[in-house]
């Protein structure tokens, strides 16, 4: 019986081909073999449509909370310190309480003269223009650098010093001939009133000089007749009156002045009048106390209560520039605010003003602080003012001529 060529063939070699008949397994590109799918998961559970406001609702009172506390309510309380210091329910501060140590012999009031002031009657065409030096200290070199650096010309410029020409510096003399030449004006500064009180006494003496205060009596011997005239007609006070061409001025610390400008070489107590300042805190003063107005010598400190005189000058001066309520203020010593009428409202007004080398350059709108502390290598600053009521700021450095 004849058979076929698969019933010859080996079991073996049927089994073997039979892989060929089975059809393929597909597999990726990588030749990984496919995964099993898994059971989709389950979605979490969402918040309660509340959640989300209610923690954008924190978030914005903890910002509000934040800018409250540090900045705000300090803000707030300083407002509330100072304006306290000007209620009527509040006593007067003793204005004369410095009178008991101190006597003042000289001049305290000295108005311009009318020849001398920007866009006045004699500058028609404003090109006049003041030049205000913070405390020289003696330091000539440095005054003469300054005075070149800045075009100082004698014939349309005029020279104000700020007070403290002279002592700690070694050119004490040299300093007050270039004051003299130039005809300038010099406020009287602590220095000069020191050196003014003991001058009887060490000028009498013609042998030498004892310990105590042993540089004043050098300087003091140093100085000419005419130098020691010079210091005595320093005024306590000058007042320059509103520049007549000034432009239009503005809340900007750098506006154009266009106020009365008082220059002193301490600082002033705001609402009092000038006839009623007392002349040792007007050459001494760095701080008042917030609530009585009371002058201090000391720096401010915040436990005293006390703040630096110039920011309290500012924020009345400022209330005055925007024609704010007096209501309730003291203003003057007896006047009653609640009867000022728009004629006797106060102007605001500008001080200039040295003495206080630790803070150095202090440029606020309604005060102008130039000691920058050139006697001890600070630097020697001018303020340049022109008929417009344009200020511009000229320094030089200093070396550290302290003796």
């Amino acid at each position: 019986m004849a058979t076929t060529r698969s019933e010859r063939a080996p079991l073996a070699g049927r089994r073997a081909g039979s892989w060929r008949q089975e059809k393929r397994a597909s597999y990726s590109t990588f030749g990984d073999p496919p995964t099993p799918s898994k059971p989709p998961r389950p979605h979490p559970k969402s918040w309660p449509a509340f959640i989300t406001p209610l923690c954008i609702l924190l978030l914005v009172a903890a910002a509000h909370l934040y800018i409250w506390q540090t900045h705000l309510r300090p803000r707030w309380m300083e407002e509330s310190e100072i304006r306290e210091g000007f209620l009527i329910t509040n006593p007067p501060a003793d204005f004369e309480i410095a009178k008991k140590t101190h006597r003042f012999h000289g001049q305290r009031l000295l108005d311009l003269p009318a020849h001398l002031l920007p866009g006045g009657a004699g500058d028609k065409d404003g090109k006049r223009r003041l030049v205000f030096i913070g405390d020289m200290h003696g330091c000539a070199r440095e005054l003469k650098a300054l005075l070149k650096k800045l075009d100082f010309d004698e014939h349309t410029d005029h020279l104000i010093a700020v007070g403290d020409v002279i002592s700690k510096g070694p050119a004490n003399a040299e300093v007050l001939d270039e004051l003299l030449r130039l005809n300038a004006t010099s406020v009287r500064g602590n220095h000069e009133d020191r050196i003014l009180s003991l001058a009887p006494s060490v000028l009498a003496v013609d042998g030498p000089l004892d310990t105590t205060g042993k540089k004043d009596k050098k300087l003091l011997r140093q100085l000419s007749p005419r130098h020691l005239q010079y210091l005595e007609d320093m005024p306590l006070m000058l007042r320059i009156p509103a520049l007549p061409l000034a432009s239009k001025p503005s809340e900007k610390r750098s506006s154009p002045i266009a106020e009365e400008i008082l220059v002193v070489h301490g600082g002033l107590v705001p609402a009092v009048s000038l006839e009623k300042q007392d002349p040792y805190f007007v050459m001494n003063m760095r701080a008042i106390h917030t609530k009585t107005h009371r002058p201090l010598v000391e720096e401010a400190e915040t436990k005293s209560k006390s703040k630096p005189w110039h920011n309290i000058w500012c924020w009345y001066n400022e209330r005055l520039f925007k024609h704010k309520s007096l209501k309730d203020f003291r203003v003057g010593e007896e006047e009653d605010p609640s009867a000022l009428s728009k004629k006797k409202y106060p102007k605001p007004q500008v001080v200039i003003y040295g003495h206080h080398s630790r803070e150095g350059l202090q440029l606020q709108r309604w005060t102008k602080g130039l000691d920058t502390g050139c006697v001890r290598g600070g630097k020697l600053t001018a303020l340049v003012l022109n008929a417009k009521g344009k200020q511009e700021i000229v320094q030089v450095a200093c070396k550290d001529n302290r003796m």
